[in-house]
């Protein structure tokens, strides 16, 4: 069993940033993958260690080549739970329905 959950629209807009990135550049896509996986294990790691933002969510910015993208989080039955793969240049909290329903999910 991991030890994090995605929550089904995150993991949408994963997929859809990857794709985007893919239409630019293999390489780029690639490496914004690497960076997402490398900012999750950070949170898995030490899911207390980035800020808190509206309590119960934390946020990490992936820095500073996709810096416009930041993975929002909480921490629910002891692991993290990601809520957000998000844009910031979209409607901030867009995503606040899911902190309940990835309770109930999760």
């Amino acid at each position: 069993m991991k030890n994090w959950d995605i929550h089904p629209e995150a993991e949408l807009e994963l997929e859809e940033a990857i794709a985007n990135y893919l239409s630019i550049d293999e390489n780029l896509a690639y490496s914004f993958d690497e960076h997402y996986t490398t900012c999750r294990n950070e949170i898995v790691a030490d899911p207390l260690r980035f800020s808190l933002r509206r309590p119960p969510i934390r946020r990490v910015n992936l820095t500073p080549r996709f810096g416009a993208y930041y993975i929002a989080y909480m921490i629910w039955k002891d692991k993290p739970i990601i809520l957000a793969v998000a844009h910031g240049s979209r409607n901030p909290y867009y995503w606040s329905h899911r902190i309940v329903e990835s309770k109930k999910l999760f």
